[in-house]
């Protein structure tokens, strides 16, 4: 079982997947940007980090930022939500080799799948 999961969304989906970490008894770790800082998912998980810029790209897709906060706040595992890096075949593997656990399809699997 997990200790604690860095969720790499935002909104609805990370308040869902902060409630499933609620019932299993796993901390959950939420991110957000200059823009989210006062969204409900930052309030409501275990704790909450700063990725980046209002901008996706300066954040929530920022995949070296991703990968560092997971390892500097000793994430077990990312759980992508959807969008943003749950079809990211080059993410996934450097989740991979990093030794955290993603929540989603393998990269080989997202590869078979091909670009979205």
């Amino acid at each position: 079982m997990f200790k604690k999961i860095l969720i790499a969304n935002r909104g609805e989906i990370a308040v869902r997947i902060i409630n499933a970490c609620k019932e299993l008894g796993i901390k959950s770790s939420a991110i957000y940007s200059d823009a989210d800082i006062t969204s409900l998912h930052t309030r409501l998980a275990d704790e909450a980090h700063y990725i980046g810029a209002s901008p996706a790209s300066e954040s929530y897709l920022n995949k070296n930022k991703m990968l560092e906060l997971a390892k500097n706040i000793g994430a077990d595992a990312i759980h992508p939500g959807y969008g943003f890096f749950s079809e990211n075949a080059s993410f996934i593997e450097d989740v991979e080799k990093s030794g955290i656990t993603f929540i989603g399809p393998s990269s080989n699997s997202v590869k078979m799948m091909g670009s979205k």
